[in-house]
């Protein structure tokens, strides 16, 4: 039968690992917003992967809509306007490259 203290032990681990997985749980989801800015980044990237204007105009659109409503940060916005305005200068490749690298970094970001 175990003594007194190893009973307290017990339950100050189970109690530390039952919030450690809540935390953890609740951490990992992004939220609507998150995925709808990844949507965003998504069809900016296929944009640049076609090398279609037209279509990177109509995403980078859509970007300045849900900068200018709250949806997407300042910083955010910068980032993909930046990646935007070298599809645009036709370095499409290089774009293409910047858009792969923030997706890694940053896969849902506000």
């Amino acid at each position: 039968m175990p003594t007194r203290t190893e009973s307290a032990s017990r339950l100050r681990l189970a109690m530390i690992a039952g919030l450690l997985l809540a935390i953890a749980g609740c951490s990992g989801n992004p939220s609507d917003r998150e995925l709808k800015n990844r949507r965003e980044l998504e069809a900016i990237l296929t944009a640049i992967t076609i090398k279609d204007s037209k279509q990177l105009d109509r995403d980078a659109g859509r970007i300045e809509v849900r900068h200018a409503s709250g949806e997407l940060s300042d910083s955010s916005y910068r980032a993909l306007l930046a990646i935007v305005e070298k599809a645009r200068s036709s370095d499409w490749a290089g774009a293409e490259q910047d858009a792969y690298r923030f997706r890694e970094c940053f896969p849902f970001f506000r």
